[in-house]
C-alpha cells in the first residue's frame, strides 16, 4: 500500500509527523488522530476523503525508539495535543475525527477546542463498559481480531514496534480507564459515531448508545473495529454525509441531522 505525503509539524516545539492528503475545498477539513498512535490502517479511508477535501492525519503520539516523542502517550495527552495542534496551526471549523482510542482522545480535545470544531466522528470508539478489564478486553479481542484482515498487520506493525511495546501497553491501560460517556453529552458540535458491525471493542449498540447521548448520527459498516481499512468507500460515505448534513442548508437554519442506521 503506498504511503501518504509525511510532513513534519510542531507541537509545543517538539515535531510531530503529519500525513496529508487532499487540498481545501469549500468542506471542512478532516483532522484524524489514529488508535494507539498507529496511523497507517487509515490510509485507505484518508484517500476517499481527499476527493472531496483535506484530510490531515496526526501521528500521536509519535512513537519513536521506544518512546512517545510527540506528547504523553496517554487518552488525556494525545487529546490535549491535539488541542494545542490546532490551535498553533490555526485550524478552525474542521472535522475532527478519532479512531478507536483516537476516538477517546477527541472527545478530551472537543472539550477544549470546540468552538474550532465543524463536527467530530467516533470512529470505533473504544471501550464499552463490559471490556474495559483485561479480562474483558482478551473475551473480545479473539472474535474481532478474526474478523479483521491479514493486510492490516504490515499497516500498523512499524507503530507498534517503535513504541516498544511496554508503552503500548501503557497507552491500553491508560484508555481501559476513560470513560467517554461522561464528557460526550457536553460536547458542543455535532456528532457522528461509526463502527463495525463485528466490532467487539466498540459494538453497535455502544455506537448507538454513544449516538443517543449526543443526540447525533449512527452508522454501522460491515467489517470488524478497523472496518474502515477493507470497507474505506463505506467508512467515507457515512462521514461525508455526515458532513454535508452539518455544513449544508439545514445546518444554516439553525440545527443539524440527528439519525441511527
Amino acid at each position: 500500500m503506498r504511503a501518504l505525503p509525511t510532513e513534519v509539524s510542531s507541537l509545543n516545539g517538539r515535531p510531530v509527523r503529519v500525513l496529508v492528503a487532499g487540498t481545501v475545498t469549500d468542506l471542512p477539513e478532516v483532522v484524524l488522530v489514529p488508535g494507539l498512535g498507529a496511523p497507517g490502517y487509515l490510509t485507505p479511508w484518508v484517500r476517499q476523503i481527499a476527493t472531496w477535501t483535506r484530510a490531515t492525519v496526526l501521528d500521536l503520539p509519535g512513537w519513536r525508539w521506544g518512546r512517545a516523542r510527540a506528547c504523553p502517550a496517554t487518552v488525556a495527552g494525545i487529546g490535549a495535543a491535539t488541542a494545542r495542534w490546532l490551535i498553533e496551526h490555526d485550524r478552525r471549523d474542521v472535522v475532527l475525527l478519532g479512531h478507536s482510542t483516537g476516538a477517546q482522545a477527541v472527545v478530551r480535545t472537543a472539550s477544549l477546542v470546540g468552538d474550532r470544531l465543524a463536527g467530530v466522528v467516533l470512529a470505533g470508539p473504544t471501550f464499552d463498559p463490559a471490556a474495559r478489564t483485561v479480562a474483558g478486553l482478551l473475551r473480545r479481542a479473539a472474535p474481532t481480531l478474526a474478523s479483521e484482515r491479514l493486510a492490516e498487520v504490515p499497516a500498523v506493525l512499524p507503530s507498534y514496534l517503535h513504541s516498544g511495546g511496554v508503552n503500548l501497553l501503557r497507552f491500553l491501560l491508560d484508555a481501559l480507564r476513560d470513560r467517554p460517556e461522561d464528557r460526550v453529552a457536553q460536547l458542543g458540535a455535532p456528532v457522528l459515531v461509526v463502527t463495525g458491525e463485528r466490532d467487539g471493542f466498540a459494538p453497535p449498540a455502544w455506537a448507538h448508545h454513544l449516538a443517543a447521548l449526543t443526540a447525533g448520527r449512527c452508522a454501522i459498516l460491515p467489517g470488524a473495529h478497523n472496518a474502515c481499512f477493507p470497507y474505506p468507500v463505506q467508512a467515507d460515505a457515512a462521514l461525508r454525509e455526515a458532513v454535508l448534513a452539518w455544513t449544508g442548508p439545514a445546518a444554516d437554519e439553525g440545527g443539524w441531522a440527528s439519525t441511527a442506521t
